[in-house]
């Protein structure tokens, strides 16, 4: 095997020049496919070029996943949940902490001007577009509170959002006088791109929707959203475009000056494997080939900054280290999360947004072998749809796919009996519909709240069980998986 990564820095401990694993590495790797000696299931079938791309790739990514020190007892489909922060991070971000302990008055241990560089470096922008934050939660709390509302103004979004979009909106709704309209989600098996751009494009009013809010992936079903497709529509009818991409980067490769997106909210410790409690905002701050427009006014709303203005006008200043100054932050978390994000890049973006979408599909197509196409939640075949998130049910009727106490139990014992942890639930009826509207009684507990793409009326989705390709998984625990939860659901119905 002839890949590798820089070793140098830190002594880190990748070892990714070997060609195998070792032995005590691959008995390892195979303690970790769960509890139980159930039967991998019959395959779904593997092209000759997704052959190929499993044999050259897959012993790398076995590799790179004895840089992580998940348990060896249980397989993690987790990451939308938390990452792993790899070895060499966590080595030197223990050594930031004890630098902080023994001296407490430096604010940095590194400079976050420097921090922000390596972040805007790998996410393909600029350190002004850049403000470090505490999570995507942080971020978007930030937007929301920073944009000019003004009442009547309309804020479109999907019914789809985490429970933070929807608590946001609302929050704004309420304060503003701002009017939210929902727009559905084309959510099919052979859902296209241009129908979920038409299905958006229906509900945008030029001059009335200030605001399109969505995020992408989104959340209870892993579909992507085509970013760089709604940045441009909202463009043209003089609305700003504002992401929750909680799952985006560390998942793929975010060339952020490219998407046309004028608020992107991002985490650090999910698929990004930072440590917990680091995130990062990019806000536009210059025209650009993707976006020409004029910068929104925003109000900034958290910083010691006083060369901001406080009327919201924006200037030739850089306002990601305005939004990166407040108090005294964690700063060995800052420097952990910018190294995680060299290391992706070390091993390549690219490479490792291939191998997510790759493996993804590979979870998906084992999925619709064992259960039917129907237990697969989401777009199956748009490529442009799909990411390293699969939601699924193997329930085989409605009752069964939209009880909650069921499929809460299905998860506790996936994890007790099998050795598997994965992650579930949609928001059913605290989503945006709640009561008293006479709608939300249409969106059971737990369930995926969506709306008919053409009539707005309720077409609710069954509740998800969510599990996620992540750079430490591989075949062999997607194919014991499905066959351990094949078996659970014997016992349970």
């Amino acid at each position: 095997m002839t890949d590798s990564i820089d070793t140098s820095r830190r002594a880190m401990t990748l070892g990714l020049a070997t060609a195998l694993l070792t032995p005590a590495a691959a008995m390892a790797q195979t303690a970790a496919l769960g509890k139980t000696g159930v039967t991998a299931p019959v395959s779904g079938a593997l092209t000759a070029e997704a052959k190929a791309y499993f044999t050259e790739q897959e012993p790398f990514f076995k590799q790179f996943a004895q840089e992580f020190t998940l348990d060896p007892n249980i397989v993690y489909f987790m990451a939308a949940q938390k990452g792993s922060m790899p070895k060499s991070v966590v080595a030197h971000y223990k050594d930031g902490l004890d630098q902080v302990a023994r001296d407490p008055f430096p604010v940095y241990v590194e400079a976050s001007a420097k921090t922000r560089a390596k972040i805007a470096k790998c996410y393909g922008t600029t350190p002004d577009q850049i403000a470090i934050t505490r999570n995507t939660t942080d971020a978007l709390s930030l937007i929301f509170n920073g944009i000019d509302w003004k009442p009547g103004d309309e804020l479109l979004m999907t019914p789809l959002e985490h429970p933070t979009g929807i608590t946001l909106a609302l929050r704004t709704a309420a304060r503003y006088g701002v009017v939210i309209k929902q727009w559905g989600v084309p959510v099919h098996a052979h859902a296209t791109v241009d129908e979920v751009v038409a299905a958006l494009e229906r509900q945008v009013v030029p001059g009335k929707t200030k605001a399109i809010f969505f995020s992408s992936p989104l959340w209870p079903i892993g579909q992507r959203l085509p970013e760089r497709r709604i940045a441009a529509l909202a463009q043209k009818a003089g609305a700003i475009t504002i992401v929750d991409g909680a799952h985006y980067n560390g998942m793929f490769d975010p060339q952020l000056d490219e998407t046309g997106i004028d608020f992107f909210a991002l985490c650090g410790h999910k698929w990004q494997c930072g440590p917990g409690g680091t995130g990062a905002l990019y806000i536009r701050n210059k025209k650009l080939a993707s976006n020409g427009t004029d910068l929104p006014k925003f109000f900034i709303s958290r910083s010691q900054s006083r060369i901001v203005p406080f009327d919201g006008s924006r200037g030739d200043w850089d306002i990601g280290e305005a939004l990166s100054m407040y108090g005294f932050p964690e700063s060995a978390d800052w420097r952990a999360l910018g190294e995680a994000c060299e290391l992706w890049d070390q091993v390549g973006r690219q490479r490792i947004e291939t191998w997510h979408l790759r493996l993804g599909d590979y979870f998906r197509d084992q999925l619709v072998a064992a259960f039917g196409e129907s237990a697969v939640l989401g777009a199956q075949r748009d490529p442009a749809l799909k990411s390293g998130i699969v939601a699924f049910n193997p329930f085989p009727t409605q009752q069964q796919r939209r009880d909650e106490k069921l499929n809460i139990e299905f998860r506790a014992r996936i994890l007790k009996e099998y050795g598997f942890r994965i992650s579930g639930l949609g928001v059913g009826n605290n989503g945006l519909t709640r009561k008293p509207d006479p709608e939300a009684a249409k969106f059971a507990s737990g369930t995926i709240p969506n709306r008919d793409p053409l009539t707005l009326a309720p077409a609710p989705m069954d509740h998800p069980q969510r599990v996620n390709a992540c750079v430490w998984n591989n075949r062999e625990q997607i194919d014991r998986f499905v066959a351990a939860t094949q078996d659970l659901v014997k016992k349970m119905i």
